[in-house]
């Protein structure tokens, strides 16, 4: 029998609701060529974030909570289920209402901030989270899902019911056997600017052939060359600009220009840091306004 337990070789090679997303391309986390080359074993997984370990910790708090506002429904936990010999989902539980005979899934969640959540009650959560729910209510086959999270200042909500949608369902099945067939031949996804892809391609050859050289195409060395030099100078011109402005404010907490409000000091281990408050520089007077 298949070990479908989170972090088995078994699991890994596996799509499961964690890796939906990146295959996707909607993951913060992860991106469809970090994750390819995990699933297929060229890289180790790395280990936990910080918000990874943040919401392991966490979750039996949450969990216990949403039993707590649920004392009619009995639960499992993390049951697992498999589609075929290549998909797999382990929810944090499974409820069962004995009154009404009706099954869902629970999946807690942790979250710093509420931009991308809706109302609590309502189905509005981060796409990333979304299809993770679609994904184990198609394995399952259960086909509700309650999101409990806890968000900032340490408060308790929940989310949902979120319930299936087939024509999705379908859709994700369609496209995450296509990435798992993709492993098994020689083409990796599409190169992407994320971090995970960056980290995932610098990882995949950690030997060094001395003394060995290999010819790259003329517009990838142009573009690499070119986008160092650019971003070197971005960094002095960034400095020379955080130097003018902690300049200018001498003790103040903010600086402002024409009632925009572009920066705060605050103190950190190290001194004091400056963060941009202004998110652009459109109701910023030019030179010429200002005159």
């Amino acid at each position: 029998m298949a070990d479908l337990t989170p972090g088995s070789p078994e699991w890994n090679r596996r799509v499961t609701a964690s890796k939906v997303a990146a295959i996707l391309g909607v993951s913060p986390f992860e991106s469809q060529r970090s994750v390819w080359h995990l699933m297929r074993g060229d890289l180790d997984r790395p280990d936990a974030s910080d918000v990874q370990r943040r919401g392991h910790y966490l979750e039996p708090a949450i969990l216990a909570w949403w039993q707590d506002q649920h004392p009619e429904l009995v639960v499992r936990p993390q049951p697992s289920y498999a589609l075929g010999d290549w998909g797999a989902a382990t929810p944090d539980l499974e409820a069962y209402d004995e009154s009404t005979e009706a099954y869902a899934l629970v999946e807690a969640k942790s979250a710093a901030r509420m931009d991308e959540w809706g109302l609590p009650g309502t189905d509005v959560i981060p796409a990333y989270y979304l299809v993770q729910c679609y994904w184990q209510m198609h394995v399952s086959g259960i086909h509700r899902c309650y999101v409990p999270v806890i968000g900032p200042y340490l408060r308790f909500e929940e989310y949902g019911p979120i319930e299936y949608d087939a024509t999705i369902g379908a859709e994700l099945e369609r496209r995450c056997k296509a990435f798992h067939d993709s492993l098994s031949g020689d083409e990796p996804p599409d190169l992407d600017d994320s971090v995970a892809t960056y980290e995932a391609v610098r990882r995949i050859h950690p030997d060094i052939d001395k003394g060995e050289a290999v010819e790259v195409a003329s517009a990838d060395a142009r573009e690499y060359v070119s986008a160092l030099l650019e971003h070197e100078h971005a960094e002095r011109r960034a400095r020379l600009a955080k130097s003018r402005m902690h300049e200018a404010m001498g003790r103040a907490q903010y600086a402002e220009c024409a009632g925009v409000r572009l920066a705060r000091r605050q103190p950190n281990k190290s001194g004091v840091s400056l963060v941009r408050v202004a998110k652009t520089t459109d109701e910023l007077p030019t030179e010429e306004t200002a005159a």
